[in-house]
């Protein structure tokens, strides 16, 4: 089995991957990184230091280039907090998620109670 000192270093530096999260193919996350909600990694990025939310980075070592929405949009975002709504209403929401633009999405779904 597995060395029980090697999984105790192992879990003390586990890598935190948030909600909404996109990690491009051969992007490396090194241990004990937290990738913010809403982030973008870029292809083959290596993720040396934690990333905010709602960031894009890309590169080796990775780097922020740009938010990926405004700072408004991603507040927006963390209140509606789809990722914790119900999966019958989540599959209501993905035929607007696939095909409106984030602001329409946004208008519509801030005020659906169920």
């Amino acid at each position: 089995g597995v060395d029980a000192a090697f999984r105790e270093r192992r879990q003390a530096k586990a890598v935190t991957i948030g909600h909404d999260v996109w990690i491009g193919h051969g992007a490396v996350i090194m241990p004990g990184v937290a990738i913010g909600n809403g982030a973008v990694i870029g292809a083959n990025a290596v993720v040396t230091r934690d990333v905010p939310s709602y960031a894009i980075v890309a590169g080796v070592p990775a780097k922020a280039l740009r938010p990926r929405f405004t700072p408004d949009i991603a507040a927006r975002i963390e209140a509606l907090a789809w990722w914790d709504w119900p999966v019958e209403k989540l599959a209501r929401a993905v035929p607007d998620m696939q095909a409106m633009p984030i602001e329409t999405f946004l208008d519509r779904w801030e005020n659906d109670a169920v």
